[in-house]
């Protein structure tokens, strides 16, 4: 498995919310997935919710489909 660095504030908002497992549970591919999402973000209030959104979805153990889908 390729080791992908968090960005701090997904980091923060994993632990925060107990999501770690869950985003552990993501395919190699969904995680950067996720991560070009959040590095896509316009304002730094889209980024915020998106690591929020990130950490949600993986504490629930979803999504699995492509974050770049998520609105």
């Amino acid at each position: 498995m390729e080791h992908i660095d968090l960005p701090e504030d997904l980091a923060q908002a994993l632990e925060e919310t107990g999501a770690q497992a869950g985003w552990n549970g993501y395919s190699d591919e969904l995680r950067a997935d996720a991560l070009a999402w959040i590095d896509a973000a316009r304002t730094t209030t889209a980024r915020s919710k998106r690591v929020d959104d990130v950490a949600r979805f993986a504490g629930k153990g979803l999504p699995r489909h492509r974050f770049s889908r998520v609105k």
